[in-house]
């Protein structure tokens, strides 16, 4: 009698503990698809922000569209950090025990740090911590996509110079974001990386910067790039309202459509003699652009881009700019605010 006392005793064990696993699967497969549905929506509205900006929609227009796309990471963050706790949760049950960092990567690859940095071999793929000034640790050589992406708590980042690539979206959404030191060694600024931040100034010693890189970071208002920047993606600091100083240097040899669209603050810029190539609305929408200084010549054909099936010229620049360049070569252009009528006012060395 007592054996099949102790026999029902484990069997009744046996069963609590499958009802509790079966619930926090279910409650896990929610989530995990909770997930998936924003990063579904998260997609859907980047794209419809991109057509818009694209489109030179209303101000007002593009502004609701950053919200919501600021919206929706933080929630998809929320949601896959509640993803991770229930996994953390669910093994605890079933186990008894607290379980590795992550069970869908070999523990030989992963650990996680006590400071909140999750890790996969020398990338650094999420940080859970609440720090507002977080350092990177100098074991990271790569920061994984959407690391930090809708982290509200950041308001500094520190990279180490053991860091070489920054991933899509890494840090996009952040928005209380104001520094970020980017070291020589970082090669790659990976798309969107750090839009919708509040990053108020910034210097790009190297590397490639991504399409949207720092797109719609309404507080930036100074950029520097170094000398080993070779080119500037489409819409790269497109939508930076603030911004009022830019310097490009020799090294740059394109400059993408839409790179610095819609950049409302922008007075001046001088275009070094190594670029070779402006895409369409390059500064397109630039209202307050009143002197462009050209160094060096640039091909027709390599002076904007085509409109389509209709091959209309896109110029990288409001008003005739484009045709008086064409027409006179390098040197310094002026115009009266709000005027599409360029004026050659000088001739280049």
């Amino acid at each position: 009698m007592k054996t099949n006392k102790k026999l029902l005793t484990v069997l009744v064990a046996l069963v609590i503990i499958g009802t509790l696993a079966g619930c926090s699967k279910k409650k896990d497969d929610a989530q995990s698809a909770e997930v998936a549905a924003l990063a579904k929506q998260l997609n859907e509205m980047q794209a419809k922000l991109e057509a818009a900006e694209k489109a030179n929609a209303a101000p007002e227009e593009i502004a609701k569209l950053e919200s919501a796309v600021a919206e929706i990471a933080k929630q998809e963050q929320a949601a896959e950090t509640a993803v991770a706790e229930q996994k953390q949760e669910a093994a605890k049950t079933t186990t008894g025990t607290t379980p590795a960092a992550t069970t869908t990567t070999p523990a030989a690859s992963t650990t996680t740090s006590s400071g909140g940095f999750q890790m996969s071999g020398t990338t650094l793929t999420k940080y859970t911590g609440t720090s507002k000034s977080v350092t990177i640790p100098d074991n990271v050589t790569s920061i994984g996509t959407e690391a930090f992406m809708g982290n509200v708590n950041i308001t500094s980042v520190t990279i180490p110079n053991s860091v070489t690539n920054i991933g899509v979206g890494a840090f996009r959404a952040c928005d209380n974001l104001a520094s970020v030191t980017i070291p020589n060694s970082v090669t790659s600024i990976g798309e969107a990386a750090f839009a919708l931040t509040s990053l108020t100034s910034v210097t790009i010693p190297n590397g490639k910067i991504g399409v949207q890189a720092f797109s719609a970071c309404k507080s930036l208002a100074s950029v520097t790039l170094g000398n080993g920047v070779t080119s500037i993606a489409s819409a790269a600091f497109s939508n930076c309202t603030r911004l009022t100083s830019i310097i490009i240097p020799n090294s740059v040899t394109s400059i993408e459509p839409s790179a610095f669209g819609q950049c409302t603050s922008l007075a001046s810029v001088t275009i070094p003699k190594s670029v070779t190539s402006i895409g369409a609305d390059a500064f397109g929408n630039c209202t307050n652009l009143t002197s462009v200084t050209f160094q060096g010549t640039i091909a027709p054909n390599n002076f904007g881009s085509s409109g389509g099936r209709d091959g209309v010229i896109r110029s990288p620049f409001d008003g005739n700019l484009r045709e008086m360049y064409l027409e006179t070569g390098r040197g310094t252009f002026i115009r009266s605010k709000g005027s599409n009528e360029w004026q050659f006012v000088a001739q280049g060395a």
